[in-house]
């Protein structure tokens, strides 16, 4: 495959996340959440876990090939994108106000855990630990309780429309947009790695492009967040920052908790 060729690929599978995210994840997810009555929180979190997948693709390989350090940097560059993603939707959406609000305050913390960790995790000697992969489940695990115990009063909100054939809709939307993003996120690190290894540069840049690439269905996500809510005019509440924050969230501690420990296994067994 030739570099022409290559950057074709790469331009391709890029499009297929932005339509997965926009006409297949984002409305398959709000059609299940209907259906199952899922708050806006909950939905928040369904889309950052799901928009993760491309980040699992690329560490997994990454560990497998004997380039683990590629799928750190992943994590780490993939977790600061996000961030400036998140705060780039805010910004252009005018709803930055929302942030100000102390019911936010212990999502914002993890948010800030997730991007402050790695950095730390850089700075030592044990990046590639197995236990260190055993401590970040653990943190991850800490994470899930304490949301559930301090966020006791999100609320649902219902719409019509609710029924078996929804959930049905929402749920095949939400798989084949996944599945699409697995695999075009396959093809974007696979060729992406290629093309630095090729030109020889060090694990971190490869790291970063990466990165890079794998945030761009956290971008789209973010985005169709607020552009869905203003079309259905619910821009004047916190429901919309309050479900791309989870967004966020869920996406940056989901790569830090569970899909960076799953490269440091995959290392150790290599």
């Amino acid at each position: 495959m030739d570099l022409l060729t290559k950057l074709a690929v790469l331009a391709l599978s890029a499009g297929l996340i932005m339509f997965a995210v926009r006409f297949l994840l984002v409305p398959g997810i709000d059609r299940a959440s209907q259906a199952l009555n899922f708050s806006n929180k909950t939905r928040g979190q369904i889309l950052g876990y799901a928009t993760s997948a491309p980040e699992l693709v690329i560490v997994a390989s990454s560990a497998a090939s004997g380039v683990y350090a590629a799928g750190f940097w992943n994590i780490a560059s993939s977790n600061i994108i996000n961030w400036a993603l998140f705060l780039a939707a805010v910004i252009a959406c005018r709803q930055y106000q929302d942030l100000n609000k102390k019911t936010f305050l212990e999502e914002l913390g993890f948010g800030l855990l997730s991007v402050i960790l790695p950095v730390i995790l850089y700075r030592s000697e044990i990046q590639s630990s197995v236990l260190l992969g055993v401590a970040l489940l653990v943190v991850f695990a800490l994470y899930k309780i304490l949301d559930r115990k301090l966020n006791t009063s999100v609320t649902v909100e219902k719409k019509g429309g609710h029924g078996n054939r929804n959930l049905q809709y929402g749920l095949f939307g939400a798989s084949i947009g996944t599945l699409i993003i697995i695999v075009a996120g396959w093809h974007l690190g696979s060729i992406a790695e290629n093309l630095v290894v090729e030109l020889e540069v060090p694990a971190w840049m490869i790291g970063w492009i990466l990165g890079i690439i794998s945030s761009l269905p956290e971008m789209r996500g973010f985005f169709e967040i607020f552009r869905k809510h203003k079309k259905a005019d619910t821009l004047e509440g916190i429901e919309d920052t309050q479900e791309a924050l989870d967004a966020l969230v869920a996406s940056n501690m989901s790569n830090l908790g569970i899909i960076l420990p799953v490269g440091i296994f995959i290392a150790a067994l290599m």
